[in-house]
């Protein structure tokens, strides 16, 4: 099969670009359909180190400082992910004269990795190519063919639409991971990990309010967008890389993902997992497929309920039962088996079509 991957307008598609999960969802499909024989044509930044048939430069550093300024303020501030900015027109107008070079027929897929800011691409080649949003975990959707990170995500989009679930059309794959990624322990530190950008959304404050109250060690690895101070129990180590993230999530105690807001499914909880470390979360949204509630961590409704998790887990979560659990549900093999079944049939419907 031909896959175009669109990646994202303000970033090279690397692995150390591991703050976005939008670079990650692009730089391990690539490289997992890249190793299955499949023809990949990538479309980014001409920096992006990623496996591929083929890399197409769509924008380069001079175009994202016009936008953006600071390439590293990332690290410190997170993305700034606005649709409306010459980065993106740029992209998108690079990939039209791009994709028009390569696409020979009608079952080919063009994948908008970044959701609806393709929109103004692909909308030139919907008779042309099979248009699909491969990981919609974002608030919008509009292509034809639809795949959700989790049920909640798909009931939630179509439950504020006020539309019905287009039959043969939309689906549910789950995040993939490589376990080798990961690094798991059963003996852990006493100190427990938040892990993200640190915003109210992400229930950063009633993390570090909880662990200050019942002293609770805990890091908070990620920008520190709140500008919150460290104490005797709450440190922060800002943006860390793939290594040093693997040793967090292994030695934490439990990882604190209390998001106020709906996650779509929010990844952190599943890398914890591989590492065997249960998580506490809020009971809604994506929380209620990623978290197996009392198996692989505590789900809460109050904050009474965080308390007792936070001086509880590690007394009613078994590690492996966290890693187990990840490597049955969460591996890249997992998704990319299933990504190829739905592609694969879709291709079929659309050769029966022509």
């Amino acid at each position: 099969m031909v896959f175009h991957c669109l990646s994202v307008p303000y970033s090279s598609t690397r692995k150390d670009v591991s703050l976005c999960a939008f670079v990650q969802k692009v730089y391990k499909f690539c490289d997992e359909m890249t190793k299955r024989g499949h023809t990949i044509y990538h479309y980014g930044h001409e920096n992006s180190i990623v496996n591929c048939t083929e890399h197409i430069n769509v924008t380069n550093d001079d175009i994202l400082i016009n936008s953006y300024g600071n390439l590293n303020d990332w690290k410190t501030k997170g993305f700034n992910q606005d649709v409306n900015t010459k980065a993106v027109n740029t992209f998108n107008d690079n990939c039209v004269t791009e994709l028009n070079k390569r696409i020979k027929s009608n079952n080919e897929f063009i994948l908008c990795w970044f959701g609806f800011t393709h929109e103004p691409c692909v909308k030139h080649f919907y008779d042309k190519a099979i248009v699909v949003e491969p990981s919609i975990g974002y608030d919008s959707m509009f292509a034809p063919i639809k795949m959700f990170e989790t049920h909640a995500q798909m009931h939630k989009m179509h439950g504020a639409a006020k539309t019905y679930v287009d039959f043969e059309s939309e689906f549910v794959v789950y995040p993939g991971f490589d376990p080798q990624d990961f690094l798991y322990k059963k003996e852990k530190s006493n100190t427990a990990l938040f892990l993200g950008r640190i915003i109210g959304d992400k229930g950063a404050k009633l993390a570090y309010d909880i662990c200050n109250h019942v002293g609770q060690d805990i890091v908070f690895a990620g920008p520190n967008i709140l500008n919150l101070k460290e104490t005797k129990h709450c440190k922060f180590a800002g943006f860390v890389d793939p290594i040093q993230r693997m040793s967090l999530l292994s030695d934490a105690k439990f990882l604190f993902a209390p998001s106020l807001f709906m996650e779509p499914c929010n990844w952190t909880v599943i890398e914890a997992q591989f590492s065997g470390t249960p998580t506490i979360t809020t009971n809604f949204g994506g929380f209620t497929e990623t978290v197996l509630q009392g198996d692989t961590g505590l789900r809460c409704s109050t904050t009474n309920d965080m308390i007792y998790a936070t001086q509880n887990i590690d007394k009613l979560i078994n590690p492996e039962n966290c890693y187990k659990n990840a490597n049955s549900k969460f591996t890249i093999k997992h998704q990319c088996d299933y990504y190829e079944y739905i592609f694969h049939n879709l291709s079929l419907t659309q050769t029966t079509q022509n």
